[in-house]
């Protein structure tokens, strides 16, 4: 049997609750590991529990001194739930925002994740942002031109055909989080490559920094 793997202290605990929603979607069992006052394990027993075969993903609070450690070191993906984020009501995973910058290799990171979510009839909405060095001609011209360039932009990307597609201009960081707070998804999820390195992972450092919700990280493989 599958599982998810949760980090929390008890089941009264926002991760365990968001780990039971991943868990019905995905017709996985709940595992929790055992966490100190500070709702964290270290990041050595975590990593080890998460790359048991079965496990497919783990939940987990921020932590000042670990959470990037375990973020890069993970192979599997990874939902970081923000610090005293309460449940809105009974723990479900309906609807899903995913931003996709338009790459065939971050599309294919999300693609088995978008069509999971899917399958299971989860509402999933894609936000593409445009900075102001490429926003594109159709921006202020007729619909059609929008329609062509957005055939091509999901073709691209492998997005399921029902999947809403939203549009914005700025800084991608924070227009997810402002789109999150928006449209009120149930979770983000985040394909990345898992580098850190000076200017990378702009938008994946302020979504998670930021955004008051559940995010779903999916590293490159």
């Amino acid at each position: 049997m599958s599982q998810i793997l949760a980090a929390a202290p008890d089941e009264a605990s926002a991760v365990f609750d968001v780990a039971a929603a991943m868990a019905s979607i995905t017709h996985s069992d709940v595992h929790t590991l055992a966490a100190n006052p500070a709702d964290y394990p270290d990041a050595d027993s975590f990593l080890a529990e998460l790359s048991r075969p079965g496990t497919l993903l783990g939940v987990l609070v921020p932590h000042p001194t670990d959470l990037w450690q375990v973020i890069q070191r993970s192979d599997k993906p990874l939902i970081v739930v923000p610090r005293h984020f309460i449940v809105r009501s009974s723990p479900a995973i309906s609807r899903v925002l995913v931003p996709l910058d338009g790459s065939t290799e971050a599309a294919l990171t999300v693609r088995d994740t978008m069509r999971l979510l899917a399958d299971a009839d989860v509402e999933l909405i894609v936000l593409h942002v445009f900075d102001a060095a490429h926003t594109p001609m159709f921006w202020d011209q007729a619909a059609h031109a929008r329609d062509g360039w957005e055939q091509e932009f999901r073709e691209t990307c492998c997005i399921p055909p029902a999947t809403k597609v939203e549009l914005r201009r700025g800084t991608p960081g924070q227009r997810v989080v402002e789109v999150a707070a928006e449209l009120h998804p149930d979770l983000v999820a985040l394909g990345w490559s898992q580098n850190l390195a000076p200017g990378r992972a702009r938008t994946v450092l302020t979504t998670v920094r930021d955004a008051k919700l559940p995010v779903m990280l999916v590293p490159v493989t």
